[in-house]
């Protein structure tokens, strides 16, 4: 039998090069990359992450308990317990899920986020992106920084507001999505959510309802059945959404024709 083909070990000074390499790389990846060690402190963050959480550069963060610079507080101000929290609590290579992650200055940011364990080392890898709610954020952002100063508990609550207002964008077709569900997908009670509602004078319940109501008119109007607009705006009977209808325009679903051309 032929002997197995021998490769040369690397020199010292090539593998230490590709070492420099790799972690050059790491550094400059546009997704936000985040080493979190066998005992829960971060061990790296690359540039993105470092931008994205608004910190100035790594050594805010290399050392630091992960769970805490991530997210020390739920949404509402609550405890954060890392026990409770996904990404601690995840087992195995690999795991996905959403999460609101915390600036430095305390503004809240949605994220999709992914790990895969190391298994020599027990050091996990985090990455995250931002999610489509994160552009609504933006223009929040922008629109809070052309008006007068609010306060920093104001303003973080006003950032939240838009992306819970994104959340319901994009879920209120889904008849089995309630006011409960919005709670459970930023980690806040139900009640917490009506106190950031009631800032502006509403109900996060009825907001999910307009949202389904006016998206229900506009179908309506380009010349959609009432039963195609009741089941694609997320109502589950006709009859329930017949009666909100009525309330919301002050005349039934059936009343409602497409504009004429050229009006």
């Amino acid at each position: 039998m032929a002997p197995l083909t021998h490769f040369p070990t690397r020199p010292a000074a090539d593998q230490a090069a590709d070492w420099r390499l790799l972690a050059d790389v790491v550094s400059e990846a546009p997704v936000p990359l985040w080493v979190i060690g066998p005992e829960g402190s971060v061990e790296v963050a690359n540039r993105a992450a470092v931008t994205f959480l608004g910190y100035r550069n790594d050594l805010d963060l290399v050392g630091g308990p992960s769970h805490e610079l991530l997210h020390r507080n739920r949404l509402d101000g609550t405890s954060y317990p890392p026990d409770e929290c996904p990404i601690i609590c995840a087992q195995g290579l690999e795991h996905r899920g959403q999460e609101w992650f915390v600036t430095r200055a305390g503004d809240p940011r949605p994220v999709h986020w992914s790990t895969r364990r190391l298994n020599d080392t027990g050091a996990t890898v985090l990455s995250f992106t931002p999610t489509a709610s994160d552009a609504v954020r933006h223009r929040a952002e922008a629109r809070l920084r052309d008006s007068a100063p609010a306060s920093a508990p104001l303003r973080s609550r006003a950032v939240l507001r838009d992306g819970l207002y994104a959340i319901i964008h994009e879920r209120f077709a889904d008849p089995l999505f309630t006011v409960a569900d919005l709670a459970a997908e930023v980690h806040v009670s139900v009640r917490s959510l009506q106190a950031l509602f009631a800032d502006v004078g509403r109900s996060p319940a009825a907001e999910l309802r307009r949202v389904r109501l006016e998206f229900a008119h506009s179908l309506l109007e380009r010349g959609h059945g009432v039963q195609t607009a009741c089941q694609r705006s997320g109502f589950l009977d006709a009859g329930s959404f017949g009666r909100a209808f009525r309330r919301r325009f002050g005349y039934p679903p059936s009343q409602v024709r497409p504009p004429e051309a050229g009006s």
